[in-house]
């Protein structure tokens, strides 16, 4: 069996910037094209992710922000993958921009092309910690890696956790979050809420066509307002409580970004350490702290760090 020097679990947007940054790396993508819900965990098993669904908006006020640390701003400054559009010119909301595809109006939604390095049609069920390696484990083969960056969405990471006999039913996950609903452009508390503004053509689009190829710029004829609180919320459930999955729709308008993940109270960052130093997490809930509204400058800063 020959060895891997870096694997990546997942193909959504962390996988992909650790892709771009990585050589000699391998990635293991699902092929399910199913989603998957439990609790407040919403996901997409295939490339892409969950940002193949909702279109990698950006908060642009905390974007302009990460542009301080110095690797986030390289990134977005030679990357040609894709570009930060304005979504909208309208003092009344919070700024919002979107990932649209490099020198192109066309929202951004991740395919096999964009990856630079191998990949493997796998599922990996389950992982083996070795002394000096780590074996991944799908029905079909068995791989062994050097590192392993784990990028699926919080809820895979659960799955292969458990699997793999690292956490049992009875381990608590923590996690927050914050609510998400939607309101009419008649109520507004700019104090309380995050907004992001939808026009008519673009509800049409989502509820019978599932994605919007193109937002429409600049307009003021918002009839609904997808609305983010500003107060987190945490959470507490057990892993057997998350594994019995509701559904397997999804509500189109509405994502759940769930940040600082925790396991038995430890962080996922620390709980990976203690397994093995050889192994990373890159998702929403390796965020340390909640944000209202649009999360994929978060997730592409936290996974451009080691």
């Amino acid at each position: 069996m020959k060895t891997i020097y870096h694997s990546i679990l997942g193909s959504g947007l962390s996988a992909l910037i650790k892709d771009q940054i990585s050589n000699n790396a391998v990635i293991f993508c699902k092929n399910k094209k199913n989603i998957k819900r439990s609790k407040n965990f919403f996901e997409f098993d295939n490339i892409g992710g969950n940002t193949s669904i909702w279109g990698g908006y950006i908060n642009l006020k905390r974007h302009k922000f990460l542009t301080k640390d110095r690797k986030y701003f390289n990134f977005f400054k030679n990357t040609k993958l894709f570009s930060v559009m304005k979504l909208i010119d309208d003092k009344q909301f919070e700024s919002t921009s979107y990932l649209s595809n490099y020198n192109s109006l066309e929202i951004f939604r991740i395919n096999k092309k964009n990856f630079k390095n191998k990949i493997l049609s796998y599922n990996i069920d389950k992982i083996v910690v070795q002394k000096k390696y780590i074996n991944l484990i799908s029905r079909k083969k068995e791989f062994k890696t050097k590192k392993l960056s784990i990028c699926t969405g919080n809820l895979g990471l659960i799955e292969i956790l458990y699997n793999s006999k690292l956490i049992g039913k009875n381990d608590k996950i923590g996690f927050e979050d914050g609510k998400v609903n939607y309101s009419l452009n008649l109520f507004k508390n700019k104090n309380k809420n995050y907004y992001i503004p939808m026009n008519i053509f673009e509800i049409f689009i989502k509820l019978f066509f599932n994605k919007v190829i193109k937002y429409k710029i600049g307009t003021k004829k918002y009839f609904l307002l997808q609305k983010f609180s500003k107060q987190s919320k945490n959470y507490n459930f057990t892993v057997n409580d998350i594994l019995k999955y509701q559904t397997n729709n999804i509500r189109y308008f509405l994502s759940h970004h769930i940040t600082n993940l925790k396991i038995n109270g430890i962080s996922i960052d620390k709980f990976m350490l203690k397994i093995s130093n050889r192994i990373s997490v890159y998702n929403s809930g390796k965020c340390k702290k909640y944000h209202a509204g649009p999360i994929s400058q978060d997730i592409i800063y936290n996974s451009l760090k080691k």
